[in-house]
């Protein structure tokens, strides 16, 4: 805090004065006195209340775009035999679901994988005349995997006995579409608290 000179009122007042240092004005201007504190401002409610709102703002407009912006869900009607029906996925997601936990080496997994490559078929049987499908169901006795990122870095996992299902959809005439694919791939396996 700041002192004050004192006005020289009386003799054991000034004589008290003489004994205390007086920050002189040079040392007010820059600060150079270490008995001279300056205190830090407080915010005031408006900053908070401004702050608060631009927040909420911010967080409703995360909100809008990723769930209001977002296209709405197509049926089986609406996607046809070229687009993605995501009524039909969650079907699929359904009934694998009730088949209740499946790891591997159960039987619910044996179930879900002839869900699933029954589902395969019949993309295969319906599909659109401009393009192809392939559905392969085979057998692998063993395969390791060596993790190189992420909490099991540098460990390797070992399986066998595990059957997959590929179904590669490509078009019939554009001839680059044999050598560039896209990859996409899902675990139907689950554990006993999934």
């Amino acid at each position: 805090m700041r002192k004050r000179p004192q006005p020289e009122a009386s003799s054991s007042s000034s004589s008290a004065s003489k004994s205390e240092p007086q920050a002189s004005d040079e040392q007010i201007k820059t600060g150079s006195s270490n008995d001279i504190h300056v205190r830090s401002a407080k915010r005031s409610g408006l900053a908070w209340t401004v702050a608060f709102a631009a927040f909420v703002y911010a967080t409703y407009g995360v909100y809008y775009y990723q769930y209001e912006h977002m296209p709405p869900p197509l049926t089986a009607d609406q996607a046809g035999k070229r687009g993605f029906s995501e009524f039909e996925a969650i079907k699929h997601v359904k009934a694998l679901t009730e088949l209740g936990p499946h790891p591997v080496g159960s039987d619910a997994l044996d179930r879900a994988l002839q869900y699933v490559f029954a589902a395969a078929q019949k993309i295969k049987e319906t599909k659109h005349w401009e393009v192809d499908v392939e559905v392969d169901f085979f057998h692998a006795k063993s395969g390791a995997n060596r993790l190189v990122s992420g909490a099991f870095m540098g460990r390797t996992l070992i399986y066998s006995d595990l059957n997959h299902i590929v179904l590669r959809i490509q078009p019939k005439y554009a001839s680059e579409a044999a050598e560039n694919a896209i990859l996409v791939s899902s675990h139907i396996d689950t554990v006993f608290a999934a």
